[in-house]
């Protein structure tokens, strides 16, 4: 089960890319192990599909065509020397700087840039890194790339990340990872899951970083809307993050307890307006939404703000329950009762259930927040 949500497509316009230097840190962080495949072996993956819930469907089918477009291919063919552009468009001679995002919104944060990984000709490199013990403590990532190479964490924990590249050519390309770590431990709400860079060897060569990015819009005006339309709702203010022109990038946002329910968002960015999304909340994990960034932007680099409009009430549950109140102690039904859990470096946990009383055989639609449940009647169910 799935819901949807499609926000308003935004006409590029041209401008500089802003990208970070690379920081040698002081204190060294670990590459730990590597796994590597051909894209054209075998690989399961699994689809999840459901209810749809869709605004604007005109930018969405513009997105996802354009997202198709910017595919990976995965064909065989013999490793080539590295040069300037492969066949697919991709201008492979030149590494592309990360946007600095491991540190936003992490205290006390130490930036740990990793030595670059190797993905061979049309394969896969996976690699595991760890915060160093001075910054124990992973809050976020972030990477430098190849522009034929899509970078996609597969695996986290409260110390480490592993990151896996595709290579979209038959010419090797690098990725460099960059960690975002601490000493204090992890209390976030997002993780990036994805960068992915659009082939430019048919345009201008992408600019040097710059550092002034203009302002954002009043993220007063985001928190004001966000909750829209959305029952017993608190907007949740994320970490203000970099968009390089000419890229694509997906977050996992999990809303924070009490308002465990993800429901919507909105968002604000520097510059004129060149940022889409596309956000998705899976019926298996309502708390999380997963949002889909492009900025269409050739050659400019925005800062982007998210509000997400977290509720007290599932979204899932089609608006048919009334409000949240304290626990009627019925006896619950059987088979009901879900965890859910969110994707960062430490899971955070909420779960569900059912109640139903009698003799008014009302159900009852029950979370409970660590130790704190709270129940809505469901009239008719």
């Amino acid at each position: 089960m799935v819901a949807l949500l499609v926000t308003t497509y935004r006409r590029p316009r041209l401008g500089q890319v802003a990208a970070n230097d690379q920081v040698n840190a002081p204190y060294r962080a670990l590459r730990i192990n590597v796994a590597i495949d051909n894209v054209a072996g075998d690989r399961q993956h699994r689809s999840t599909s459901g209810r749809f819930s869709m605004q604007n469907h005109r930018p969405w089918a513009f997105a996802i065509s354009v997202g198709m477009a910017l595919a990976i291919v995965v064909t065989t063919g013999q490793a080539k020397k590295p040069g300037t552009e492969d066949e697919h468009g991709y201008r492979t001679g030149t590494i592309v700087a990360s946007d600095a995002n491991e540190c936003a919104g992490v205290p006390n944060c130490f930036s740990a840039t990793l030595p670059p990984t190797t993905v061979p000709a049309k394969g896969r490199a996976e690699m595991r890194f760890a915060c160093p013990v001075s910054h124990p403590n992973l809050w976020g990532w972030d990477a430098a790339q190849h522009e034929h190479i899509f970078v996609q964490m597969v695996d986290v924990d409260q110390f480490t990340v592993t990151v896996e590249g595709v290579n979209a050519s038959d010419v090797p390309g690098d990725f460099i990872v960059s960690l975002g770590c601490s000493d204090t431990p992890y209390a976030g709400s997002y993780i990036q899951k994805s960068r992915q860079l659009a082939p430019t060897a048919q345009l201008s060569k992408r600019k040097p970083a710059h550092t002034s990015r203009g302002r954002l819009t009043d993220t007063g005006n985001l928190m004001d809307t966000a909750c829209d339309g959305v029952p017993d709702c608190q907007a949740q203010l994320q970490p203000t993050f970099a968009m390089g022109g000419w890229e694509t990038t997906t977050k996992s946002y999990q809303c924070q307890k009490p308002y465990p329910y993800a429901w919507n968002m909105s968002y604000s960015q520097t510059g004129s307006p060149s940022v889409s999304a596309i956000g998705a909340i899976f019926g298996e994990n309502p708390g999380t939404f997963d949002v889909l960034l492009t900025n269409w932007n050739l050659f400019a680099t925005d800062d982007v703000t998210i509000v997400v409009a977290c509720s007290k009430d599932n979204s899932f549950s089609g608006n048919s329950c009334g409000a949240p109140q304290s626990d009627p102690g019925c006896p619950q039904v059987p088979g009901s009762q879900h965890q859910y859990c969110s994707k960062g470096p430490v899971p955070v946990c909420f779960a569900d259930y059912q109640e139903r009383c009698q003799p008014s055989n009302v159900l009852y639609q029950c979370t409970i927040d660590v130790v704190i449940p709270w129940c809505q009647p469901c009239p008719g169910q």
